[in-house]
């Protein structure tokens, strides 16, 4: 069935917080990075990671401290985040699902009603999981820095150009299915530690340098030209390296093992538990580490962390030295969590909380509530509707995010009770997480559920989902999934 969309001008309605200073003039710089566990900052309570740039940037901003993404790996989440769609309307579910293929006819992206909105539209580094599952979005963009290019795009050439890479990365193969691709994630993904490489040489100070330069050009565009720069850190997803510098910052003996051991978990899913027992998709694939080794790995990612850090700082530094600062809205967030050895597990794809949970930082020049933590449930597909509503954009009217930007405004108004999530190949199902309850349910050849009580146990660990005593609560929790996302959504206000 052909979906027809009709627009929806945002600007000026009810739901506009009153409380913002006027956005529809503003930039948007739009900073994406990978596979990072929201936990690692110190302005999200980490005290052993150093992230200085992050930190100072969130104490000027909104920081969300309940962001929760839609899909358990990357292409199902940026397929939601991009569209305002949710997996189960974009059918993206998994890295290999062609996004294009799936998406209902006529669906709008964020780039094209971006650039429909009058924007220069600059993309630097990875944006949609694949060019080839993105052609016609990646089209919206004026620039195209570090990205292949679609068919019929005619964009200027690079604004920086930087010396050629070192031999020895050669590019993954297409098919995702193939054995080649197989043995090349084996030998890609399944390391941890130093690069080999200085900060110069590394993709993600490219893109940052990139990102910097673009910003210096975009302060002599005229007057009212308004620009989005989309910038992608690939770190920390694996490979879990980066230049020596960063890795020698922490000691693997000062970090602390990981949090819900193997043996602590209770009633766990077979399919689950089958992971927690043995190898992981991207990191330590043939067996669980041993604690030395998961240390290792653990200081590796923050030290990946750490070099992020440090290239978002570039970015911001360029963004106060021209001035503009004071007229761009700053979104930092990453498209979905990472497990660091937690219930035996290595990476994303689950629907625990070290997967779904993300960092976002959000900052409008002249908000009322920047420097404030935010406690309310965000999801990554409100993204596409609040910069629709900041930015005065006409976006379609069959979005299936809220615009958040009246806690931009007052960051403690009460907000959605409730996140949703869906499972991959894997862990195919859905989730649900309110403000006590986790709730799970597998589909296909791995039937069954999970509930988990994250006042007594935040780790998950116990799944409570036979305990007779909690029967009710666990009818409540099926029906607040079934009623999906409509019926979790913030009061009228």
């Amino acid at each position: 069935m052909r979906f027809t969309f009709c627009l929806l001008m945002l600007w000026g309605t009810s739901a506009r917080a009153a409380e913002l200073p006027d956005t529809s003039r503003m930039n948007v710089l739009f900073i994406n990075i990978e596979d990072c566990n929201a936990g690692v900052f110190g302005c999200y309570g980490n005290a052993i990671c150093r992230t200085p740039n992050i930190d100072r940037f969130a104490r000027s901003a909104v920081l969300f401290d309940s962001a929760y993404c839609q899909g358990i790996s990357c292409n199902p989440s940026r397929s939601s985040f991009l569209t305002g769609l949710r997996p189960t309307t974009t059918n993206v579910y998994s890295n290999s699902d062609v996004m294009d293929d799936l998406l209902p006819t006529g669906t709008l992206t964020l780039p094209e009603v971006v650039k429909a909105g009058g924007f220069t539209t600059a993309n630097v580094g990875k944006l949609f999981h694949r060019l080839e599952y993105a052609d016609r979005p990646m089209l919206a963009f004026d620039r195209l820095e570090m990205h292949d290019k679609p068919e019929g795009w005619k964009g200027p050439g690079p604004i920086l150009n930087f010396p050629p890479k070192r031999p020895g990365w050669e590019k993954a193969p297409a098919d995702q299915k193939s054995p080649e691709f197989r043995e090349w994630k084996r030998k890609h993904s399944d390391r941890y530690g130093d690069s080999g490489l200085n900060r110069e040489e590394e993709y993600d100070y490219r893109m940052a340098a990139t990102a910097a330069a673009l910003l210096r050009d975009f302060a002599k565009q005229p007057a009212g030209q308004r620009f989005f720069l989309s910038v992608s850190q690939s770190k920390p997803h694996t490979p879990l390296i980066s230049p020596k510098k960063y890795v020698d910052i922490y000691d693997p003996t000062k970090i602390p093992p990981p949090a819900a051991p193997v043996d602590s978990l209770v009633n766990f899913p077979a399919h689950s538990l089958k992971r927690a027992r043995g190898g992981n998709p991207d990191l330590f694939r043939d067996a669980q580490p041993s604690l030395q080794q998961a240390r290792e790995a653990i200081a590796a990612y923050y030290a990946c962390v750490t070099f992020v850090d440090e290239n978002v700082g570039m970015m911001l530094d360029a963004l106060e030295e021209t001035g503009l600062d004071r007229n761009t809205i700053v979104i930092f967030f990453g498209d979905h969590g990472f497990h660091l050895g937690d219930h035996g597990f290595w990476s994303k794809y689950s629907m625990l909380e070290a997967t779904r949970r993300v960092p976002l930082i959000v900052r409008v020049p002249g908000a009322p509530a920047n420097g404030q933590v935010c406690r309310q449930f965000i999801e990554l597909v409100d993204l596409f509707p609040t910069i629709g509503e900041l930015a005065g954009l006409a976006v379609p009217a069959n979005l299936e995010g809220t615009s958040f930007a009246p806690l931009l405004g007052d960051a403690n108004r009460t907000w959605k009770r409730a996140v949703f999530m869906s499972g991959g190949p894997a862990d195919r199902g859905h989730s649900v997480r309110n403000r006590r309850y986790s709730y799970l349910e597998y589909e296909g050849n791995r039937p069954g559920a999970a509930l988990f009580d994250l006042e007594r146990d935040p780790w998950e660990t116990r799944n409570l989902v036979d305990d007779p005593q909690l029967a009710d609560v666990r009818n409540e929790m099926a029906a607040l999934l079934k009623a999906g996302w409509r019926g979790a959504l913030p009061p009228a206000q």
